[in-house]
């Protein structure tokens, strides 16, 4: 998360923003927001118009050009501390955790008087990978919270964090962005996407920017459209089916064999979910199925396995059953 989130409007989250906006406005801001939901929905973008909103004195609307947005777009903002999984200075790649060092910086922050005489935030962004030590750490500034400290947290999957430290904070559900909110976003950020393409894109990315965004960088809708087509035909065509594990499973193209088995197990979870409502047979089957394909490529993600095999065995599974 970077502070260029300031420069996009958190479309699809109004309704939340109003509640911050009114909260502040009563005096009667909690001390610590959790901001839930799937990745890519804007929790990041939403974190950083709220924090704004503290740090400028509750300014109704937000203005790129005056000093606090300025500064927070800097990362030059001496009331605002951004905490997130940082770089491994041994290995020189991102952590996939939040460590407890990062989290003392936190304590040492809080204990400096604000700059500008109001308030000072905190935003914890991708909050459940913090690691035990570093939750418990966060634990202890959310039991004594001081004045005029906000903490903005964000996370895709909040029961990965302490029962106690999501009873401390106000936990705001984000539903998925519906499909006015994505169109609008992708017309803004994707210009060259239009038509049945973005109907299309809109329809797989379950209401996630992020997600939708990784289709159009990773250019994996006409091999999700070859997927299909190969799933979709009377007998199997192993020729057809090896190219395109071939293209999807190379070492140089690793987000393409992300987003395309993303979408495989997604469509699986949909041919169970409409089983289980039609309360028709086979859906044991299907559940299976899902489980472990699911398996499948996670551990060929984790433990460095042949993408290629893992994908032919998935596919080829899948067409057994015609999910």
């Amino acid at each position: 998360m970077t502070a260029h989130a300031l420069n996009h409007i958190p479309i699809g989250h109004d309704e939340v923003m109003k509640q911050a906006v009114e909260a502040f406005a009563s005096g009667r801001m909690h001390h610590a927001w959790l901001l839930a939901g799937i990745e890519g929905i804007g929790k990041a973008t939403l974190a950083w118009h709220i924090a704004y909103h503290a740090l400028s004195s509750g300014a109704a609307k937000m203005n790129p050009q005056d000093q606090t947005a300025r500064l927070m777009m800097a990362g030059a903002h001496p009331d605002l501390l951004v905490v997130g999984r940082a770089v491994d200075e041994k290995t020189g790649d991102t952590r996939k955790v939040i460590v407890v060092e990062d989290t003392l910086k936190i304590a040492s922050f809080l204990r400096t008087t604000s700059a500008h005489g109001g308030w000072r935030v905190v935003i914890v962004d991708e909050a459940h990978a913090l690691n035990r030590h570093a939750q418990n750490a966060i634990l202890k500034i959310l039991e004594e919270p001081p004045a005029h400290v906000l903490i903005l947290m964000t996370a895709t999957t909040p029961g990965a964090m302490l029962p106690t430290i999501r009873s401390r904070c106000r936990v705001v559900p984000l539903a998925p962005l519906e499909k006015g909110a994505m169109t609008t976003i992708l017309s803004r950020l994707a210009p060259e996407i239009s038509g049945t393409e973005l109907e299309s894109l809109i329809g797989l990315s379950s209401g996630s920017v992020g997600f939708a965004l990784k289709i159009i960088r990773s250019e994996t809708l006409p091999l999700y459209d070859e997927l299909l087509s190969l799933l979709a035909g009377q007998d199997m065509d192993i020729a057809r089916l090896h190219k395109l594990a071939d293209q999807i499973s190379r070492k140089a193209d690793a987000e393409s064999f992300e987003v395309v088995t993303a979408l495989l197990t997604d469509r699986m979870r949909q041919s169970v979910r409409a089983a289980a409502l039609a309360g028709q047979g086979g859906v044991d089957q299907a559940l299976q199925l899902w489980d472990k394909t699911r398996a499948t490529f996670a551990l060929a993600e984790t433990a460095n396995l042949d993408r290629k095999l893992a994908f032919v065995n998935a596919v080829s599974e899948s067409y057994k059953v015609k999910c």
